[in-house]
């Protein structure tokens, strides 16, 4: 007697809880996956102009530029002399 009730309850939640629609969960999460969305071009914002170089030329880089000019300068006297 306690399998018949056992069966019983069982299906009848069975039927309760069952999907009433007929898509899968696979069909419902890969729906659109491969579809390309038109993409926009990527245009960056603070395009650099002329007055604003892209490479500034700080007080480091200036005096190593100076020093090396220096240098060569010194060894074109040096061989100038000979």
């Amino acid at each position: 007697m306690k399998t018949l009730i056992l069966c019983t309850f069982v299906l009848l939640t069975n039927s309760v809880f069952a999907q009433t629609e007929s898509s899968s969960v696979f069909e419902e999460s890969f729906t659109g996956m491969f579809e390309l969305e038109p993409v926009e071009p990527y245009i960056p914002e603070g395009i650099q102009g002329p007055l604003n170089p892209a490479v500034p030329l700080d007080g480091g880089l200036t005096a190593l530029l100076v020093a090396g000019g220096a240098v060569g300068y010194r060894k074109f006297r040096a061989r100038q002399t000979k």
